[in-house]
Formats: C-alpha cells, sequence, structure tokens
C-alpha cells in the first residue's frame, strides 16, 4: 500500500494517495503515517508544485507524531521543518 500511495504522490493524484495511505497509516505503519503526512505539508506540497492542494499545518503534524510514535525517525525532522517560520 505504501508503495502504491508513493507512486500516487508523484502521478500528483493527492487525493487518492491520502487514501491508500491512511488505511496503511491506520495500521500504524510509521512510513504510511510519514508518506500521509507529507501530502498535507505545505513545504512538500511545494517541492511537488502541488498547487490545487490546500496544505494543512494540523493534519500534517498529526500524522507526523503519529510516524514519530510509531518509530519513524525521519518524523521529527520534519515536525521542525514545520514550526520554522516559512515552514
Amino acid at each position: 500500500m505504501i508503495e502504491r500511495g508513493n507512486h500516487l504522490i508523484r502521478s500528483g493524484d493527492l487525493a487518492a494517495a491520502r487514501v491508500v495511505l491512511r488505511r496503511a497509516a491506520e495500521s500504524k505503519d510509521a512510513a504510511a503515517a510519514l508518506a500521509l503526512g507529507s501530502t498535507y505539508d505545505p513545504v512538500v506540497l511545494r517541492e511537488l508544485k502541488a498547487f490545487g492542494f490546500a496544505p494543512d499545518l494540523e493534519i500534517a503534524r498529526n500524522w507526523y507524531e503519529k510516524a514519530k510514535e510509531f518509530g519513524s525517525q525521519e518524523a521529527e525532522r520534519r515536525i521542525q521543518i514545520l514550526t520554522r517560520p516559512g515552514g
């Protein structure tokens, strides 16, 4: 599911990616939670040039916190980036 979700992100279909990744993240998969959070992260959305999708800091942070809780080491770095000015 994570591979499929990441493929959907790369292809620009964030709505479908969110559905796929949410299912995996809800089963306590750290990588899925991290990827799901990234679909709401303004920094990542800018990098993806996903202009049709509004960022949501609260949702991104919540999924990054869950990813951290599930064992992701990258999640803490993403949380720090969100808290920076302009992040």
